[in-house]
């Protein structure tokens, strides 16, 4: 959907194939934690445009 509607995805590190490994694996919950952020970031973002608000800017997510 965020595609579709243009937006950019926050994801950067690792992407949902490989968050068993991640997890299990490399035993790194925090990969896990700002992969799950940076969904929340683009469930937001798809909301806004849904909505036709204008999206959040950079400077108005908290990151970790």
């Amino acid at each position: 959907m965020a595609n579709i509607l243009w937006i950019t995805s926050p994801k950067e590190d690792i992407n949902g194939s490989m968050v068993r490994d991640v997890y299990y694996d490399k035993n790194h919950p925090e990969r896990i934690i700002h992969y799950c952020e940076c969904d929340v970031i683009t469930v937001a973002q798809v909301f806004l445009r849904l909505r036709n608000d204008a999206l959040l800017e950079e400077r108005e997510i908290k990151k970790r």
